[in-house]
């Protein structure tokens, strides 16, 4: 699991979004990270002890580098300067695109990661569940070689579905103080989720 090039995470609002992007990109010898705010980012990354070379640019920041979230070039050469391009150690991971959405419209956003997806190697996105239209959420997600959903069910508890993926089940995930920790799930928890993941794609052709 994991192993795919790009990788989509749709996760409600939270830390344990930012904390599963870090689970996925530790083995990453440099990464390149463009968030809302990078504040966030870089205790995540402090509390699962990287020790590779991060650059962090932020919509905002009292921490990192700023970037203007009104200028797509502006963000797409900052990430290529910064290193994001096509060596496999290297990671690019853009936790805003609910926010770049809002500002661009899918349209831009859509043509934007066209353009991010032919010049990087290995790319994590994230949006925030319920932020866009699902026909939007769709349309980005079919860029990715793997969609995860991340429900949380308790303040260190989540379950992570894959909604696009060839052979990954869900997982149980606990999380505490930014690091994220994994255990499969029984085999009545696997019906459950199953079920769930049925009615996701249910809502998905209806759409």
């Amino acid at each position: 699991m994991f192993n795919e090039d790009k990788i989509l995470i749709i996760s409600e609002l939270g830390v344990e979004g930012l904390s599963l992007l870090v689970k996925i990109a530790l083995k990453y010898g440099d990464i390149v990270w463009l968030s809302s705010n990078s504040y966030l980012p870089f205790k995540v990354l402090e509390a699962n002890s990287y020790k590779g070379n991060a650059k962090i640019f932020g919509l905002y920041s009292q921490t990192g580098q700023v970037v203007n979230p009104l200028d797509l070039n502006e963000i797409s050469l900052a990430i290529h300067r910064a290193g994001g391009g096509k060596r496999p150690d290297n990671c690019v991971i853009i936790s805003c695109l609910s926010e770049l959405i809002m500002y661009h419209g899918i349209k831009k956003t859509h043509a934007f990661l066209l353009s991010m997806m032919n010049t990087t190697k290995k790319f994590i996105g994230m949006l925030i569940d319920n932020a866009q239209d699902k026909k939007d959420e769709l349309l980005v997600s079919t860029l990715f070689d793997a969609v995860f959903r991340l429900e949380r069910k308790s303040m260190c508890e989540a379950i992570l579905i894959p909604e696009l993926h060839f052979s990954a089940g869900p997982l149980k995930l606990k999380y505490k103080n930014g690091i994220i920790e994994f255990s499969e799930f029984s085999d009545d928890h696997q019906e459950i989720v199953a079920s769930q993941c049925e009615e996701i794609d249910q809502t998905l052709i209806r759409i």
